[in-house]
């Protein structure tokens, strides 16, 4: 695909959907990607070698690496291969929302930094192994693209994984879901998930695959999701409308680590929507891992016209 920058696209978008709020880089609301031509930083080492003193401050990054071993010596059920990362390249005010659902989706419940995240595990959920990228103030001037992204933790865990999934968002004016990236049937087991399951249908969700040639389809192999032990990946881009529906107060990164799959009534159905895309994700990855395909259950004479083949 043409090496468009994100960030150029995202621009354009939030140009067209005139009237959404703007990025507040300080409490870090990320409803609108900033409108930049080209990144401020050309990689996330350029970013951390210039702002070395700012982190903690300006940024923060977060990451766990290794997970246990996995032993299937059982007859009559499988065990999923537990070797998926989750990602947010853009997290804390870039694109908000993205951090809490990447700490859900790999397994624990939204937590603060300095806590062990052991301790946020949730009970019966496999812990991934995860990496987040999170702009505490200067949003804006913070986001890397993702084929860009050289953060050597970041490349470990995806590295050290088969799979990834990595969470992004972007302005529209409805609750959107775009799935792209290099693996086909993992897109097509997110697609699934969200479609089957009926949560793209009950909550007013438009699910789509990304076209081939789309300029955020995250196809570059350069993209990080890409570069696991597969050489390939998904990235769900999350409208902000859809973001903001999951929590119950969207303002700040601590009010959303708060409020995340609570109502309130500015969010009167957070917990539906909150639950279903994280539960959906985490279905659809598990049946990933198994080695499912739901292609191969799409009835010959009435294929989905949106299922890549």
């Amino acid at each position: 695909m043409t090496n468009t920058s994100r960030r150029t696209v995202l621009a354009s978008m939030a140009a067209v959907a005139a009237g959404l709020p703007t990025l507040n880089a300080v409490v870090g609301n990320g409803a609108t990607p900033a409108a930049a031509a080209a990144d401020t930083y050309s990689s996330n080492m350029e970013l951390y070698t210039l702002k070395a003193d700012r982190e903690g401050i300006d940024w923060m990054r977060r990451f766990r690496i290794g997970g246990g071993a996995v032993t299937d010596n059982g007859r009559h059920a499988s065990v999923p291969l537990n070797s998926t990362a989750v990602l947010a390249p853009h997290g804390g005010g870039i694109e908000a929302g993205t951090s809490e659902l990447c700490m859900a989706v790999a397994g624990y419940k939204p937590f603060d930094y300095d806590i062990d995240p052991a301790t946020a595990a949730e009970p019966d959920e496999p812990q991934r192994d995860f990496w987040m990228f999170e702009a505490l103030a200067s949003s804006s001037t913070q986001h890397v693209t993702s084929t860009h992204c050289n953060d050597p933790a970041a490349v470990a865990v995806c590295s050290s994984n088969l799979y990834a999934v990595s969470l992004h968002g972007f302005s529209s004016e409805e609750k959107k879901i775009i799935i792209g990236g290099r693996d086909e049937r993992l897109k097509r087991n997110l697609y699934e998930a969200f479609t089957a399951s009926g949560f793209a249908s009950a909550m007013v969700v438009d699910v789509v695959i990304a076209a081939p040639g789309d300029p955020i389809n995250g196809d570059d192999s350069r993209n990080i999701v890409n570069r696991t032990r597969t050489g390939a990946g998904a990235q769900l881009e999350i409208s902000t409308p859809l973001r903001e529906a999951m929590f119950g107060d969207f303002s700040t990164g601590a009010s959303r680590r708060s409020t995340a799959g609570q109502t309130s009534a500015a969010s009167p159905k957070a917990d539906m929507y909150w639950n279903g895309f994280v539960k959906n994700v985490r279905r659809a990855i598990v049946n990933h891992e198994m080695g499912k395909d739901p292609f191969y259950i799409q009835k010959p004479e009435d294929p989905d016209p949106n299922l890549p083949v």
